[in-house]
């Protein structure tokens, strides 16, 4: 599994690598994907070390036992990131009385600004609870989960980053189960594998 996550990351990072300028987001746009069940594997089986908002060390696997949606931000992006970000308080909001036996988790693809004391200030900004965790890593963990969410990102001159804009639902085992990618779109299609896990 290493060798072909290796090398969808290096496909990858050569892909963003060879645009002579920044990329730019492309309108906002709305895809809806069921995973195969029988295709999917658990991403808890990495073993990458991430930093939480708390400055604690954090494995993926200690998510486990709990249905999570989880999304890639940065925390100095002024429109997408927050709005992705209220669109996952919008479900938390929605599944109210169910919303502690879920996960919501954020992981950054600024691995040099998103420090934790930056991540805990995002998260104070944006009212997140104790159901919410944010993570910092190293450059191959951040790469490692992108490529198995299939979520695309460059970063460009001014230390900023274009990304694909997805909100991902994993099981309690850590196997994809739904993404949705867009703004500002209805999250209806998103609860139906959550509370199936519930």
């Amino acid at each position: 599994m290493k060798a072909i996550i290796f090398t969808l990351s290096i496909a990858l990072f050569l892909s963003c690598k060879q645009k002579k300028e920044p990329a730019e987001l492309k309108p906002v746009q709305t895809t809806f994907t069921k995973v195969n069940d029988s295709s999917a594997e658990s991403i808890y089986v990495l073993e990458d070390t991430f930093t939480n908002e708390n400055n604690s060390t954090f494995v993926l696997s200690q998510l486990k036992g709990k249905p999570t949606v989880v999304a890639m931000i940065f925390t100095n992006c002024v429109y997408a990131c927050p709005r992705i970000t209220s669109d996952m308080l919008e479900l938390q909001k929605k599944l109210s009385k169910d919303s502690d036996k879920i996960n919501f988790l954020l992981v950054s693809f600024d691995t040099e600004r998103d420090t934790p004391a930056a991540l805990k200030a995002y998260a104070n900004n944006m009212n997140l609870d104790k159901n919410w965790t944010l993570l910092h890593g190293s450059d191959e963990a951040v790469r490692t989960l992108s490529v198995l969410l299939n979520i695309q990102f460059a970063k460009d001159e001014s230390g900023n980053f274009s990304h694909s804009n997805i909100i991902s639902v994993l099981d309690k085992n850590g196997v994809l189960k739904f993404q949705k990618e867009g703004l500002n779109v209805s999250q209806e299609k998103t609860f139906e594998p959550i509370k199936k896990e519930i």
